[in-house]
Formats: C-alpha cells, structure tokens, sequence
C-alpha cells in the first residue's frame, strides 16, 4: 500500500518533471511556423497556441481541438462562448459606449455591439497564430499560463469569472 507520503513525493516529482520542460516547449511554440486561418491543416490535435497581432503575442489559449478552436475564435457565426478572444477585443473596444455592465449572452445581440463583436472576429482571422503541442492536460494547463507571463500577452488575466 502506497503513503500518503509516498503519494505527495510522486506529485512533487511529477510537477518538477513538467515545470523543467517549459523553457524547451517555449522555445518550441516560438519557432513554429506562424499559420494564418486559412492555412491550419497540419496544425497539432492538443496543445497550446498563440495569436500575434503584428508579430507581437498578445492572447495564449489551449484545446484538446486546436484547428477547430483556432476556427471558432474568428467563424462569423461563432458567440460569446466560443469566440472568447474576439469577444474580449470586442469588449474593450465598445467601453464607454455603455455596455460594460450588460451579461454577456444579452451584450452579443446588441445591435450596436454586434458589429464591434463582427470586427474582432475579422481581426482574430486576420492574425498569425502559432501552436505546440502537448498531450497532457495538466502540461497545458501549466505552459499556457507559463507562456502567457513569459510572452507578456496583455489579454490573458486569469481573472475568476
């Protein structure tokens, strides 16, 4: 029978075994090729990927469907929910035009802000986007984080929503 001693050792050895191949994985995303939508096939299954908006990083996120997700976050009829980074572009242009207390699914069919939110989703199709990657889920969880701060991407908070 394994101690709960035994069980935290494993757990520390197992995250020591994922933060040291950060640097190598950064390094990685950073010399892939940078793809633009119409050209994802070939992109990995799992992992992480990047939008650079003139060359410049600037939003991190992860899928176990990275071609199909890369897809959603610019598909003209794609929402809220699935078009998450436009819709956070589509956000921070309309502040000041009285929408920033609005929940999200009544925000959307705004007629004012539908067309802010049809711009984003233009301007995330128009971006470069660069992807690794990685099978495991606690992996990715870790690296999209660890690349966000090291990349510097203005559009990852991490805030609790």
């Amino acid at each position: 029978m394994v101690s709960q001693e035994q069980k935290n050792q494993r757990r520390e050895d197992e995250f020591e075994r994922i933060i040291v191949k950060m640097p190598r994985l950064l390094n990685k995303l950073r010399s892939s090729p940078a793809l633009r939508r119409d050209s994802l096939y070939g992109v990995a299954q799992r992992g992480i990927y990047v939008f650079y908006d003139n060359d410049i990083p600037i939003y991190v996120g992860r899928s176990n469907r990275l071609r199909q997700r890369l897809l959603e976050h610019s598909r003209p009829s794609s929402r809220h929910n699935s078009a998450t980074f436009a819709f956070l572009l589509a956000t921070e242009e309309a502040q000041g035009l009285g929408f920033s207390s609005m929940q999200r699914n009544v925000l959307q069919n705004e007629p004012a802000f539908k067309d802010i939110f049809q711009e984003a989703k233009e301007r995330v199709g128009r971006m470069n986007v660069r992807g690794v990657e990685i099978s495991d889920t606690i992996e990715q969880t870790v690296f999209e984080l660890y690349a966000a701060l090291k990349l510097g991407t203005p559009y990852n908070d991490f805030e609790n929503h």
